[in-house]
């Protein structure tokens, strides 16, 4: 048996399927199950039930899996290394992100990351799911939160604010609240998104008091770009990430209040975080690209903006 169908086994097993599996390779779904057939009539055993409906693992073949994906790891491991010794950075890394994150924040930094390293192809995976990087074979995913649990190395990229921003157009009709107590004479964007709670917190500093005040509803999206967007239009104020809207902060496109609270939907102490698998080697190119984003995780300057764009 040769490497390329074990690697071929393991594939079809995290993809469930002879074809998601050869989407992935660019390969012909035939010659995928001619490879697992010789494979399984090799170790004379079959690795995967078949039905016209799914594709499942034997008993052997969870047996298998379990023994060869180490095996896989340290030959991926290897390979890496010693192409990394001899060459630029180069190859195909997959990164996982949420859409308004990858849009507002990761997207503006791709071009340059282009010109310094143009050997490494990277494959963006925008979603607001929780994608599992190990079982997806994914290389990194960008998330946000308080913390990061599970097996994985995880590192804080850059911690993240909340901001009570409103449009020009919406001060300049209804005026500025000047205390918490005016925010429920006003008109409020909000996220409608399982587990965010409908009102929002402030507090002086992490010794304070937290104290509740929220404007009265007037739209609820579940999709922080589709909020930006409201607010930019003037339809209310919104609470919103410092990431998502810093650039218009900048541009006078939005307005920030409530400057000397700080403001939260939920935890007030939020990060943006780098997360990758366990590995004893880390390659080059995913090395280079996480240097990259902590070299440039402030502001974009408006002529990236403006290349980003164009």
């Amino acid at each position: 048996m040769d490497v390329d169908s074990l690697s071929t086994f393991s594939g079809v097993a995290r993809s469930g399927s002879f074809a998601s599996h050869a989407r992935e390779k660019g390969t012909d779904p035939s010659s995928v199950s001619r490879q697992i057939a010789a494979l399984e009539e090799e170790l004379g055993v079959r690795l995967f039930e078949r039905t016209t409906r799914r594709l499942s693992l034997t008993e052997a073949g969870r047996v298998y899996l379990d023994r060869i994906a180490p095996l896989l790891e340290e030959l991926s491991v290897a390979r890496d290394a010693a192409h990394d010794s001899v060459h630029d950075p180069s190859g195909v890394l997959s990164v996982t992100t949420s859409v308004a994150f990858g849009e507002r924040w990761l997207m503006p930094r791709v071009a340059s990351f282009r010109d310094a390293y143009p050997k490494i192809i990277l494959d963006l995976r925008l979603t607001d799911s929780v994608v599992d990087i190990a079982s997806e074979g994914i290389d990194m995913a960008l998330r946000l939160g308080p913390s990061i649990s599970g097996a994985f190395v995880a590192s804080k990229l850059f911690e993240t604010r909340y901001q009570v921003v409103a449009a020009p157009s919406y001060i300049e009709q209804h005026g500025a609240p000047q205390s918490l107590q005016e925010l429920q004479r006003h008109t409020g964007l909000f996220f409608s998104l399982p587990g965010v709670p409908p009102d929002w917190r402030f507090r002086k500093n992490e010794r304070s008091a937290v104290r509740i005040a929220s404007p009265n509803t007037g739209l609820t999206i579940s999709n922080a770009l589709a909020l930006r967007r409201a607010a930019l239009d003037g339809l209310g104020l919104a609470l919103l990430a410092d990431w998502t809207i810093a650039d218009d902060v900048d541009d006078g496109a939005l307005v920030p209040l409530f400057t000397d609270w700080e403001a939260s939907i939920s935890g007030f102490d939020t990060a943006a975080w780098v997360v990758y698998p366990s590995r004893t080697y880390v390659p080059a190119r995913l090395r280079v690209f996480i240097d990259h984003l902590r070299s440039r995780r402030g502001t974009i300057k408006s002529t990236d903006r403006a290349r980003n764009l164009g």
